[in-house]
């Protein structure tokens, strides 16, 4: 069973009159690691730079992705929310991929990048294009 899911690409690869990408590049998640200090560490996935694909079809990777997730519906009815876990932010991605996986859902990262997302406006701006 196929999920398609990735992290989204920031919005400076698309036009915004047509909506159209600028870019073949697609995201792949590949690497994960411990972020933040004590209490506040948690696991974050990194991806690979996004650069031009050369398999021209959707890739198998280890991680799913809570923004950008598309399957069929029978995954959020095998694979729900933990009821245990109400509210949870970080972590979530770990716990929804490793329950889907055991499932047996597999992830992929899409042929090249379909959705956008604004990355660094304002403050936030300020911290990520160091």
């Amino acid at each position: 069973m196929a999920v398609l899911t990735v992290y989204l690409s920031d919005v400076k690869f698309y036009d915004e009159e047509t909506g159209e990408s600028l870019t073949e590049s697609r995201p792949i998640m590949c690497e994960s690691d411990y972020e933040s200090k004590g209490n506040y560490r948690h696991l974050r996935h990194g991806q690979q730079p996004e650069g031009t694909p050369v398999v021209k079809e959707p890739v198998l990777e280890p991680y799913w992705a809570a923004g950008f997730s598309f399957n069929r519906g029978h995954f959020v009815v095998n694979v729900p929310y933990d009821q245990y876990l109400p509210m949870i932010f970080q972590g979530e991605e770990i716990n929804m991929g490793l329950r889907g996986f055991t499932y047996g859902y597999d992830y992929y990262a899409s042929a090249y990048s379909v959705c956008f997302h604004i990355y660094a406006i304002g403050e936030n701006a300020k911290r990520r294009n160091k």
